[in-house]
């Protein structure tokens, strides 16, 4: 028998330091850049209100990552080649302006009468191009004219009415652009263009995975490239790839495939370009490393800024999570990014992913950890074998609704549990993320193996907790998993830990927000 308990429905999940609009959705990160000593970061948005506004950008701006302007709505819909909506892309500094670049979709009258399905026939992707310029009034940028600079009679044959998320960069004296693309056969692929001015540009190459026979998911969404000194990786979101007790948990997965060389000159080697009858089979799947192991991550986005670092954000949720559980949200607001996290290249040639360190200034006091804070008792949280637990030994402590935790220096198997709602386990060859309660919204389990980890084991652990979202980053950040949780009670976070090893808990500021919409 399942019981369902009643959620008040002016319980406030807001998040503290997690972007949120006053109105409207946050999904996929778009244009994310470093403009003129401003972080500017858009993301798909759809407001509430009025409606009629449609599915485009919003902008949020910041000097520092910590102060954060709202500019609403900023790429919408407004001409016939987006008028169903203004969808993912990226940002480029070009000297003394911002390119961005996003998918216009425009979709022919007529629907299923007419004979479209708007999958394969009926749809069209333009690739558009606006000009932004700074006006150096708190954190403004002015939007030019929108030009279409890639269309359909631009793509192969082979693909379908799905080809989006227009990546752009420059690399070798030139322009590069990667796009997500599903093929007619629902192939997940990459298509690759190349320009000498960002404006007028000609496929170079493209990718999917060598198996014809087992294709790689059927779409790969938010194609791009990252490159540490002279390793190249190519990160994709691939979409319907089958789930595994260890690999492919959520509905669809973001990672990323090493690549020997450049990604350019791999996907050059494409022999038809443009007139080929598929797409060119240069990947291995089996290299793929998955960036999450946790219930909540998906279209990431990696930039760098003034500073050289690699910064990546992404949605926290997936796509399509209204199939997979039911998450509750308001009238009013739904959905968030992960904080933004720099990335790293480890000596085991693995990309950790970390808080960016002005993450670390939102930190106030320290909070004690003790025996007599230990919250829970031994016992049973449910029916399942994993829902035992082992209080012997336990250590708590109590903060403020939102907190940073870390535990350095660990020691065989344990586990930590926030508000007795969300348990972090350490197994003898695997690590699990376990909802216990409603909090999950009819979730259960995830799992990190320790073959994902290069020390073979959980040497270390961040944990950071904002009000329904929860980023975890083991051993420097080799994995990650992150979560959106929905406890009754968020006005006190109460943390028991049983593992070994060298425990620390702060409680946390929030971001600062101006809305300047």
């Amino acid at each position: 028998m399942t019981m369902l308990v009643k959620l008040d429905q002016h319980h406030n999940w807001r998040l503290r330091y997690h972007l949120q609009c006053p109105s409207g959705n946050i999904t996929d990160p778009n244009g994310l850049s470093h403009f003129k000593g401003t972080y500017h970061i858009f993301h798909q948005y759809e407001p509430r209100w009025p409606r009629e506004a449609g599915h485009g950008w919003g902008h949020w701006s910041s000097p520092d990552l910590t102060t954060w302007y709202w500019h609403g709505g900023a790429i919408m819909p407004s001409v016939q080649t987006d008028k169903n909506g203004s969808y993912s892309g990226s940002g480029i500094v070009n000297g003394d302006e911002l390119w961005l670049y996003y998918t216009g979709n425009e979709l022919m009258p007529g629907g299923r009468a007419a004979g479209y399905d708007y999958d394969f026939k009926g749809r069209k992707a333009n690739e558009t191009l606006v000009v932004c310029k700074d006006e150096g009034d708190n954190c403004h940028i002015s939007l030019g004219e929108k030009r279409p600079v890639v269309c359909n009679d631009q793509y192969p044959a082979y693909a379908s009415n799905h080809v989006r998320d227009p990546k752009v960069w420059k690399q070798d004296g030139k322009w590069w652009m990667l796009l997500g693309c599903r093929t007619m056969e629902s192939h997940g692929c990459a298509l690759m263009y190349s320009s000498d001015d960002g404006i007028k540009w000609e496929m170079a190459g493209s990718a999917t995975n060598k198996d014809d026979e087992n294709p790689f998911g059927y779409m790969w969404e938010c194609p791009s490239v990252a490159k540490f000194g002279d390793k190249e990786f190519l990160f994709v979101c691939p979409q319907g790839v089958p789930k595994q007790q260890y690999r492919f948990q959520t509905i669809h997965n973001s990672g990323y495939f090493p690549v020997e060389g450049k990604v350019i000159d791999l996907l050059s080697q494409d022999p038809g370009k443009q007139d080929a009858e598929k797409p060119f089979a240069c990947i291995d799947r089996d290299t793929f490393v998955e960036l999450d192991f946790g219930f909540d991550f998906y279209a990431c986005q990696v930039f760098e800024d003034e500073n050289d670092r690699k910064i990546l954000m992404a949605w926290g949720g997936v796509a399509d999570m209204e199939f997979e559980y039911d998450v509750p949200t308001t009238p009013e607001w739904a959905h968030t990014l992960t904080m933004p996290r720099e990335l790293t290249l480890n000596d085991a040639g693995k990309i950790c992913q970390w808080p960016v360190a002005e993450m670390d200034t939102l930190r106030e006091d320290e909070v004690e950890w003790s025996a007599e804070t230990a919250h829970g008792a031994t016992g049973f949280m449910g029916s399942s074998t994993y829902d035992k637990f082992s209080m012997v030994g336990a250590k708590g402590c109590k903060l403020d609704g939102i907190g940073d935790i870390t535990i350095d220096n660990i020691e065989g198997k344990g586990h930590v549990m926030l508000n007795g709602d969300l348990e972090f386990v350490i197994n003898d060859h695997d690590a699990e993320l376990v909802f216990h309660s409603h909090a999950g919204r009819f979730r259960s389990i995830r799992r990190l193996p320790f073959t994902a980890l290069s020390a073979g084991k959980v040497e270390s652990l961040r944990i950071m907790v904002d009000t329904s979202i929860v980023e975890i980053f083991v051993n420097g950040g080799e994995a990650t998993m992150t979560t959106r949780w929905f406890p009754l009670d968020i006005k006190k976070l109460f943390v028991t830990s049983t593992i070994e090893g060298e425990h620390h808990a702060w409680n946390q500021h929030g971001w600062t927000f101006q809305n300047i919409a």
